[in-house]
C-alpha cells in the first residue's frame, strides 16, 4: 500500500534501516539523514535511488518538500525531541518516532503538547503495540474465560530497563487498560551500550503500581545474556511469553479449583490451552508498516505521543527512584525539578 508521502528517515543504524527498508516501499522517494560518513555509504549501497545527506540543513538547500513528508525519528534518544522541533519548523506534520520518545518528562511533554496545538501526527513505536500483543491476548483469554490479567513479570539478562523495558512497560498499560500511579526501582547503569558507552544500559528491578493491586515487574540483570521472557498471571491461568512472542497458556485443572476455589488454595497450571503465535499477532516488520501507516494519518494513532510521554515518565520515574531510594509517585509532575533532568537514555 503506498502512501502520498516522501520518507525522511534520520538515523541510519539498526532500528533506522528497518525503517527505511519498510518506508521505501511505501513512499515514491526516500531521503536518509545521517551524520557519519561510512553509515552514508552503507545507506547508498542499501538504498541507490535515495538521498543521502548529512543533515537536514542539506535538504534545506535543494527544496526539499517538507509539507509532504514522513519522517522517521531514529537516532539516539537524547536527540529526539530536538530533531521533533526541527522537523516542526520546517513544517512536517506525519512524525514516527522511535521510543523513547525523549531523554526527559518536559521534553516529552513539549512535543506532546506542540504536536496537538499544530495538528502534527505523531506516532511513537513501541513495537508491542504495533505487534497488537494486548489485544491478541486479549482475544485469547476471552475464548478461553480467563478473566483480567493481575499481574506481568518481564525477565532476562543485559536488555536494559529502558532500551527494552519501556516496550514491556507500554505493554503493561495496554494490558491493563491503565498508566501506572507508582514505581520503585533498583535500576543502575552501566556504559557496557554497544552503541555509545555515553548511553547507559540499566539492570535492576523495576516494580510498576497500576490500580486493583496489579503489578508489573521487570528485572534484567547486566551478568547475563540471556534473552528475556514474560509471565502473565491470570486468576486461574499464566501466559508464558518468549523474546519471539511465542506464547504457552496453562490454566490450572478447574475440578480442582471449584472443589477448594479459596484464592489462598494455589495450585500448578498443568492444562495446555494454546501454544504457538496468537493468530492475530503482526510480525516486527508488519508492525513497523503499520506504524508508518499510523504517522501518515490524520487522526488518531495507535501509539501516540500521549503513550510516548506516559512511557518516558514511568521510565525516569524508575531511574529517579533508584537515585532517591524510595517510590516515586507517577506520572512525575511537570512543574518539578525531576522532570527537566535529561537522562542518557536510548
Amino acid at each position: 500500500m503506498d502512501i502520498p508521502f516522501t520518507g525522511l528517515i534520520i538515523g541510519y543504524g539498526s532500528i533506522g534501516r528497518r525503517h527505511a527498508r519498510v518506508l521505501e516501499s511505501l513512499t515514491r522517494d526516500l531521503a536518509i539523514v545521517n551524520r557519519r560518513e561510512s553509515v552514508r555509504i552503507a545507506a547508498r549501497q542499501a538504498h541507490p535511488a535515495a538521498r543521502v545527506v548529512d543533515r537536514l540543513e542539506a535538504l534545506d538547500a535543494v527544496g526539499f518538500p517538507w509539507s509532504t513528508t514522513v519522517a522517521v525519528i531514529a537516532t539516539w534518544g537524547p536527540s529526539h525531541a530536538e530533531l521533533f522541533h526541527a522537523l516542526a519548523d520546517r513544517g512536517v506534520r506525519h512524525i514516527l518516532c522511535e521510543k523513547p520518545m525523549a531523554a526527559s518528562v518536559h521534553d516529552a511533554q513539549l512535543m506532546v503538547d506542540r504536536a496537538e496545538r499544530e495538528g502534527i501526527t505523531l506516532a511513537v513505536h513501541h513495537y508491542l503495540r504495533y505487534a497488537g500483543l494486548a489485544p491478541a491476548l486479549q482475544e485469547l483469554f476471552a475464548a478461553y474465560d480467563l478473566g483480567s490479567p493481575v499481574a506481568l513479570i518481564v525477565e532476562g539478562g543485559a536488555a536494559c530497563l529502558v532500551t527494552n523495558g519501556i516496550h514491556w512497560l507500554d505493554f503493561a498499560t495496554e494490558l491493563f487498560g491503565e498508566a501506572p500511579h507508582q514505581v520503585i526501582s533498583s535500576a543502575l547503569g552501566e556504559p557496557i551500550n554497544p552503541r555509545a558507552p555515553e548511553l547507559m544500559i540499566y539492570a535492576g528491578s523495576v516494580i510498576l503500581s497500576f490500580g486493583q493491586q496489579r503489578e508489573a515487574v521487570i528485572t534484567f540483570s547486566n551478568r547475563s545474556s540471556v534473552a528475556l521472557s514474560a509471565q502473565i498471571y491470570l486468576r486461574d491461568a499464566v501466559v508464558e511469553l518468549d523474546g519471539e512472542l511465542k506464547v504457552s497458556i496453562r490454566r490450572r485443572d478447574r475440578a480442582a479449583v471449584e472443589k477448594l476455589p479459596a484464592i489462598t488454595r494455589t495450585g500448578s497450571a498443568t492444562e495446555v490451552l494454546f501454544e504457538g503465535v496468537p493468530p492475530t499477532l503482526r510480525g516486527y516488520f508488519d508492525g513497523i508498516q503499520a506504524a508508518l501507516q499510523d504517522a501518515c494519518t490524520e487522526g488518531d494513532v495507535t501509539c501516540s505521543g500521549l503513550h510516548g510521554a506516559v512511557a518516558v515518565s514511568a521510565c525516569i520515574g524508575a531511574l529517579l527512584s533508584a537515585r532517591e531510594r524510595h517510590a516515586i509517585d507517577l506520572p512525575i509532575d511537570q512543574a518539578s525539578v525531576w522532570s527537566q533532568e535529561r537522562w542518557p537514555i536510548s
